[in-house]
C-alpha cells in the first residue's frame, strides 16, 4: 500500500470509529515528520482505536512539550545529527570544547523535557541513533562518541512513565538505506522514508495496545505440527519431535521456551486440538524432555468439534473477549475457518520452512505487551487452575449459597497501599468487562491520586481456600465539597460470581458514610464490552438521575441499608 493508498484507507476507517472514544497522540520533534500522522492513526484505527495524531511545532520540543494536555501521549523524535545545520561533519573537525557544549547543552534540555512531562499517563522517547550517519564508518566517529554520552544520560535520568524505544531496531528491519532520505533531509528537513514511519508505527503499536487494555490475553495452540512435528494418533508418543534428541525437535524445543517465557509473564496458554483426548494427555505425562509441561497448561479443548466452536468456549469458561485469544495451527484449512468465523482472533500459521518458526512466533510476542507485569501476572496459571477446582467442586453442591458459604471467602482492602499501586496500574488498563467507566490510567496519574487529600484508593485482594486470586478490584473515589464522585469501580472478571463486587461496593459505601459528604454520584460510561456492570448500580440502592445513548448518571440514597454477604469475611489493611 503505497502513501495515498494508506491516506485513504486511514480515512474510512476513521468515519468507522467516529463515535468510539479518542485516543490523542502528539508528536513532538525537530525534523520534519508530518507522514507519521496517516501511518500511526492507521496501524492503531486498525485495532479498533479511534487515534488522532497532532504534530507539534518544527523544532519546538521543550516549549510544546509544556503544552501537553492530560489525555495527549507524547512521541518524542529528537534527531541528534538534526541540532544544527551540518553538525555531524563539524563535530568530526570541532574543538573539544565545541563538543562539550553540545553535550551540557544537550542534558540540560533533555533534563528540562524531563521534567516537563514526568506527570503525564505515558511518553514515548526514542533513543538517539547515529546508526544511519556512522554505518558506513569502520572507526568510532565523534558523533557517535557524542550520541552514546547522550544516550548514557537518558538512561541514567529517564523518568518511570517514559518508554525507552530503541530505534536502531526499527531501521534494522528495514535497513539504513530503506529508512533514510537524504533528498527529503537537504530539501525539507524530512530525515525518515515513509516505509520506516510505517514500521515505526507498528513498533510501538503494543505500547499503546497495553496502555487502552487491547493486548493479547491467552495464547492457544494446535497439537500436532504446532506443538510438536508429528501426528500423535499415527506416530506414538515416542516418536514425536519436541526436543533437540530429534533433527525436526529444537525448533518445537524453542516454541516451548518461547510459550513458557510468556506464562511466567501472565500469558493464559491452551491447547486446542482435533485429537484425542488421552493420546494429547499421554505426551505430556511421559514424554519428560517436553519443556513445557501439563502444569503450564490452563485449559484444553482436546476433541473432535470444529475449532471455531472450541474457541468461543475457551474464551467463555476464561472469561476473557475472544478479541484477546492468539491462535496458533499447522493447517492453512483451520487458520482460515477461523479467520472467516471470528475475525477478532488474531491467527498465526506455522511456516512451512520450520527453521523459521521459533523467530516468526518470537516476533508475535508483541502481541502480549504489557506495560506493567505485576505479582499476579506471575501466579495467572495456579490462580486459573484454582478457578476450575472451584468450578469442579460447584457441581457437588446442591445451590449455589451452600458452595459460597464453603469457600471461607475473605476480601482485604486498603485505601493508598504502596504496594497495590503499579497493579491497580495494570488493572485500569487491562479489565474491560466489570468496569465502569474503562478510563486508562498511569503510574503517574495513581501518584497523584496517592498524593491527594481528595482522592481515596480502594483496592481489593480477594482470597479463599482454594488459594489467593491476588489484587482483582479498585475503587477511586474524588471528594468535591459535600459530594462523593465514584470515578473507577472495576473488578476483575475472574472473581465475579461470588458476591464480591456486592460486598465491595457495601465497604466502600461505608468508607464514605465515615466523610462529611452528602451525597455520592456516579457515571456510568457505556462501551461495547461493560455491559456487566450497566445494571448493577440500579440493583444496589443507587437511584439514576439522567440517561443517555452511552451513559447512565447516578445518585446514592443514604437512607438505604448497605448489604452484607454473611459469608464473606472482610479485613481493612494497609502497608
Amino acid at each position: 500500500m503505497n502513501l495515498s493508498e494508506l491516506i485513504k484507507e486511514n480515512a474510512a476507517l476513521g468515519a468507522q470509529l467516529a463515535f468510539e472514544t479518542k485516543i490523542e497522540l502528539k508528536v513532538l520533534a525537530n525534523i520534519t515528520i508530518n507522514q507519521i500522522k496517516p501511518c500511526l492513526e492507521y496501524q492503531l484505527r486498525l485495532e479498533g482505536l479511534n487515534a488522532t495524531v497532532n504534530i507539534g511545532e518544527y523544532d519546538n520540543i521543550l516549549q510544546d512539550s509544556t503544552k501537553i494536555n492530560e489525555n495527549e501521549i507524547p512521541i518524542i523524535f529528537w534527531e541528534p545529527s538534526n541540532i544544527k545545520d551540518s553538525f555531524i561533519y563539524e563535530i568530526e573537525v570541532g574543538e573539544d570544547d565545541f563538543v562539550l557544549l553540545y553535550v551540557n547543552k544537550i542534558k540540560g534540555e533533555l533534563n528540562t523535557l524531563f521534567n516537563n512531562l514526568s506527570e503525564k499517563k505515558l511518553v514515548i522517547f526514542n533513543k538517539f541513533s547515529h546508526i544511519l550517519q556512522s554505518y558506513t564508518d569502520i572507526k568510532k566517529s565523534r558523533y557517535q562518541v557524542f550520541v552514546e554520552i547522550l544516550n548514557k544520560h537518558i538512561e541514567e535520568n529517564l523518568p518511570r512513565n517514559f518508554i525507552y524505544i530503541e530505534i536502531d531496531k526499527v531501521i534494522s528491519k528495514i535497513s539504513c538505506q530503506k529508512a533514510i532520505d537524504l533528498r527529503g533531509f537537504y530539501l525539507n528537513k524530512s530525515l525518515y522514508t515513509v516505509e520506516f514511519l510505517n514500521t515505526y508505527s507498528k513498533y510501538i503499536l503494543p505500547i499503546i495496545l497495553s496502555l487502552y487494555g487491547k493486548s493479547k490475553k491467552a495464547l492457544i495452540l494446535d497439537c500436532d505440527n504446532t506443538l510438536w512435528k508429528g501426528i500423535i494418533g499415527e506416530d506414538g508418543v515416542n516418536n514425536i519431535a519436541l526436543s533437540d534428541k530429534d533433527k525436526w525437535g529444537i525448533y518445537f524445543k524453542e516454541l516451548h521456551f518461547l510459550a513458557k517465557k510468556l506464562s511466567k509473564a501472565g500469558v493464559i496458554l491452551g491447547i486446542c486440538s482435533k485429537n484425542n483426548p488421552q493420546d494429547v494427555d499421554e505426551v505430556f505425562n511421559f514424554r519428560k524432555d517436553s519443556i513445557l509441561q501439563d502444569s503450564d497448561i490452563v485449559i484444553k479443548r482436546v476433541n473432535w468439534e470444529d475449532k471455531a466452536t472450541n474457541l468461543k468456549n475457551i474464551a467463555k469458561e476464561l472469561n476473557i473477549g475472544i478479541e484477546s485469544i492468539v491462535f496458533i495451527d499447522d493447517s492453512i484449512f483451520e487458520t482460515n475457518l477461523i479467520n472467516d468465523l471470528l475475525p477478532q482472533i488474531k491467527t498465526l500459521l506455522v511456516p512451512e520452512r520450520l527453521y523459521e518458526y521459533p523467530n516468526f512466533v518470537k516476533a508475535n510476542t508483541n502481541l502480549f505487551f504489557n506495560l506493567n507485569v505485576s505479582d499476579e501476572d506471575k501466579r495467572r496459571t495456579s490462580m486459573y487452575k484454582a478457578n476450575q477446582l472451584r468450578e469442579r467442586d460447584l457441581k457437588s453442591f446442591e445451590s449455589i449459597e451452600t458452595y459460597l458459604m464453603s469457600l471461607d471467602l475473605t476480601i482485604e482492602l486498603s485505601n493508598k497501599k504502596e504496594s497495590a499501586l503499579e497493579r491497580l496500574v495494570q488493572l485500569t488498563q487491562k479489565t474491560n468487562q466489570f468496569n465502569l467507566t474503562t478510563k486508562r490510567y498511569s503510574s503517574s496519574d495513581l501518584k497523584i491520586f496517592y498524593n491527594s487529600t481528595d482522592v481515596d484508593v480502594f483496592s481489593l485482594d480477594v482470597s479463599d481456600k482454594y488459594g489467593s486470586s491476588g489484587i482483582t478490584g479498585l475503587c477511586i473515589v474524588r471528594y468535591s465539597e459535600s459530594v462523593a464522585i465514584i470515578d473507577t469501580f472495576l473488578l476483575s472478571c475472574r472473581v465475579l460470581g461470588r458476591n464480591i463486587e456486592k460486598a465491595f461496593l457495601s465497604e466502600i459505601i461505608s468508607q464514605i458514610r465515615n466523610k462529611n459528604v452528602e451525597s455520592i454520584k456516579l457515571t456510568y460510561i457505556k462501551t461495547s464490552k461493560n455491559s456487566q456492570v450497566e445494571n448493577f448500580f440500579d440493583q444496589n440502592g443507587f437511584l439514576m438521575t439522567n440517561e443517555n445513548q452511552n451513559l447512565k448518571e447516578y445518585e446514592y440514597n443514604f437512607l438505604n441499608n448497605v448489604t452484607i454477604i454473611k459469608y464473606i469475611n472482610v479485613i481493612w489493611t494497609q502497608d
